[in-house]
């Protein structure tokens, strides 16, 4: 196995299990960057943050949706998770 770089920055509260890597017989080169961040706290008036507030809801669940994709763990768990952690996901606004 071959992993050349690889930056991750979390705790056990919000990451409870550690990275597991396994080898696999594909040999193809691939390339992944996956960039997690938490949204934005914005006390600004504009448009631009106006639209941003709007979305943020609808983003995370499709955050959530994504996440449920790629690990097989329930949707429902992890919105309740983000809900949990302060983050609006679902809401109106």
């Amino acid at each position: 196995m071959r992993l050349t770089r690889l930056h991750v920055r979390y705790d056990a509260v919000s990451f409870p299990e550690d990275l597991i890597f396994v080898e696999i017989g594909d040999r193809a080169n691939f390339q992944d960057r996956y960039i997690m961040r938490h949204p934005a706290v914005i006390g600004q008036s504009c448009p631009a943050a106006e639209a941003y507030r709007a979305e943020l809801p609808a983003r995370l669940v499709r955050e959530a949706r994504t996440l449920a994709d790629v690990t097989g763990w329930p949707q429902k768990e992890i919105e309740a998770r983000m809900r949990s952690g302060g983050e609006p996901i679902g809401e109106l606004r």
